[in-house]
């Protein structure tokens, strides 16, 4: 699946906001529509999305009780900025965007109860990626046996209580979820990571697959890990320290996301993502 993006033959552009659009949505939010959409893109590319199901949902700046989700029934592939539904808290179509399709209510429970609970987590990234799901029924508890695990933070698990649809199934996601955890795992079901930004959570979603990946590939979900190959925590904590330094004057995930948006606009995708002076210089270089 991951490969099928590169060989797409019609492409459908990221950044379809028009000048109409613009002035109806603001700046800001038509901001957040090219870097959710471009979020989505990169999902499908790296080969966690799930036919037509999941969600990657990001509250609008200024307006934290509205929030852009996908529309149920469009592949990965398929969403832009301007067909993500805007929403609010209690499931309330705010504005339906350039698409036909309906956005899914049961997967909104768990964005909505998060997102209104959890003001400090500006996107929620939600995946059923087959490693993600994998780790989420065999381990139950992730121990630190990658570099990776050190952008991960506080670890949370939901125990599987069905499909999540009423809003009965709120109280114990909320509890389980507190902060300033940004990782979530979901017991025999997948991956939520939240963070301030798209790109926060998208790059903590990164390093949680990536350890769910080392579990599977060295076997650890149906044994146990040998206490030599654990990362002791003095290492872990002096390692945040090391992590802090490689940001230079970004915020977290920036540079990594920003990487990556190059990456479609090199295809011709037009993500529309705000790139930085010395990114927009070397898109101009590359693609002359």
């Amino acid at each position: 699946m991951a490969k099928f993006l590169s060989n797409i033959r019609n492409i459908v552009k990221i950044n379809d906001i028009t000048p109409a659009l613009l002035d109806k949505w603001g700046p800001e939010e038509c901001r957040t529509r090219r870097i959710l959409a471009t979020a989505y893109r990169l999902t499908h590319y790296l080969g966690w999305d799930d036919l037509i199901y999941g969600h990657i949902t990001a509250s609008i700046p200024g307006k934290k009780d509205h929030i852009l989700i996908n529309a149920y029934g469009l592949h990965y592939t398929e969403v832009t900025a301007s067909n993500l539904i805007k929403i609010d808290t209690i499931s309330n179509v705010v504005d339906q965007g350039s698409t036909k399709f309906p956005f899914q209510p049961v997967g909104q429970v768990i964005h909505s109860a998060i997102h209104t609970n959890r003001p400090d987590l500006g996107c929620l990234m939600h995946i059923h990626s087959r490693e993600g799901i994998a780790l989420s029924v065999a381990a139950e508890k992730i121990e630190p046996v990658t570099q990776a695990h050190v952008e991960l933070g506080e670890i949370c698990y939901h125990d599987y209580r069905g499909v999540i649809f009423n809003p009965e199934d709120k109280e114990p996601l909320i509890r389980d979820f507190p902060a300033p955890s940004k990782t979530l795992i979901m017991r025999n079901h997948g991956l939520l990571t939240g963070g301030k930004t798209i790109e926060e959570a998208f790059n903590i979603m990164f390093f949680l697959h990536q350890v769910c990946q080392c579990y599977v590939d060295c076997g650890y979900t149906h044994s146990p890990v040998p206490p030599s190959n654990l990362i002791k925590q003095d290492i872990i904590d002096s390692s945040l320290l090391g992590a802090d330094e490689c940001r230079y004057d970004t915020a977290t995930g920036v540079q990594e996301f920003e990487a990556l948006a190059r990456l479609l606009d090199y295809q011709g995708f037009e993500t529309g993502y705000p790139h930085s002076e010395a990114s927009r210089s070397l898109l101009e270089q590359n693609m002359k």
